[in-house]
């Protein structure tokens, strides 16, 4: 059963649902999220990675997706946009206090708001992309759109671009929405200890 405005903000009220800072408005069943700071926004640092791939003997930039350490991984290849050049290649470049996103660039970027639910709650969150964004061409979180009952953090949201036009993102845009709905009973195991981005108040999950 998914969560109506007044149940959204009864939760919250409760201590059921966290979410902070709180809405100011809701949507009839989910809540909107907004982007952080610019200073969050991260792209993979593939030069290095490519670098680093050579000195082993490798031609290409490999990743063996089923078996690498997020955390340490993206400690050492994330960084930020480059400086905006509109002559430069890039994909993504920071213009001020804006994220440029060309067609197929890809950013990691992290919601305003720390949500989640407490060990004792019988809730379970979704995030979800907002359709009249995703006409321009901006896909938001691609994948795993269920946060577990007593997960709590920053959402991480991978951004990619795949429409015609250059994006212009900055802090505090709506770009995501969250939907929660009621399960069963409380989990028996918390995410708080099985999960390695819980609490994460960034994109690479070192700041907690």
């Amino acid at each position: 059963m998914y969560l109506s405005d007044k149940d959204l903000k009864d939760a919250i009220e409760k201590g059921e649902l966290l979410c902070s800072p709180p809405p100011t408005t809701f949507d009839p069943t989910s809540i909107d999220l907004h982007l952080d700071q610019v200073h969050e926004a991260r792209i993979w640092g593939i030069d290095k990675y490519v670098a680093d791939e050579a000195i082993r003997g490798s031609r290409r930039p490999e990743l063996r997706i089923g078996q690498y350490k997020y955390a340490l991984f993206a400690e050492k290849y994330l960084s930020s946009p480059p400086a905006y050049d509109d002559t430069s290649a890039a994909l993504v470049q920071l213009r001020s206090n804006q994220v440029i996103v060309r067609p197929s660039g890809f950013l990691l970027w992290q919601t305003k708001e720390r949500v989640g639910t407490p060990h004792d709650a019988k809730l379970i969150c979704f995030v979800n992309g907002k359709s009249t964004r995703a006409r321009a061409g901006i896909v938001v979180h691609l994948t795993a759109p269920t946060m577990h009952s007593t997960w709590a953090g920053k959402i991480t949201l991978e951004i990619a671009n795949v429409g015609p036009f250059d994006l212009v993102l900055q802090e505090d845009d709506v770009i995501a929405q969250l939907t929660v709905a009621r399960i069963t009973s409380t989990p028996d195991r918390s995410m708080s200890v099985t999960s390695t981005t819980h609490d994460q108040a960034s994109v690479d999950a070192a700041k907690r």
